[in-house]
């Protein structure tokens, strides 16, 4: 007679591949697109990333830290080649107060026109009995001649 040996009981030990979750987050990958890539979901994530000493949250760490490394390098190198529009979006980056381009808006606002312009259209919309009854104009159907008594 052959024994058989017992299965395992509760869920399978998830197995996240760290090298992989420090090269998308080198691409600036978001947690979710990064989750969907490993076939993991968030919760399960996050449970990992926020143990103490997280292997998880030491590689995204690094892994972003080399996708800026190797962005700023690239940039730094067009600046040296004299690229204007690298010269330019480093400028307006690293010193927005000096650099960036600012847009201001100007608004005049006559409120007092505004609500007496409101007002007139209230009235000019009021009902009927609402007017005073020498303001009052007749209806189409009193107009035509069926009889307006006064």
């Amino acid at each position: 007679m052959e024994t058989k040996t017992p299965k395992k009981r509760g869920r399978k030990p998830v197995v996240i591949d760290y090298e992989r979750v420090e090269y998308l987050a080198s691409l600036n990958m978001g947690i979710m697109d990064i989750c969907r890539s490993l076939g993991i979901g968030w919760d399960t994530f996050n449970k990992h990333r926020n143990k103490k000493n997280s292997e998880l949250k030491e590689r995204l760490d690094k892994g972003k830290a080399k996708g800026l490394q190797l962005a700023t390098t690239k940039l730094m190198e067009k600046i040296q080649e004299g690229e204007f529009n690298a010269i330019q979006f480093y400028l307006k980056s690293a010193d927005r107060e000096t650099w960036a381009e600012k847009q201001t808006v100007e608004h005049n606002l006559n409120l007092a026109g505004i609500l007496d312009s409101a007002r007139a259209r209230i009235i000019e919309h009021a009902p009927a009995h609402a007017l005073p009854k020498r303001a009052r104009t007749p209806r189409a159907s009193e107009s035509e001649g069926e009889g307006v008594n006064e």
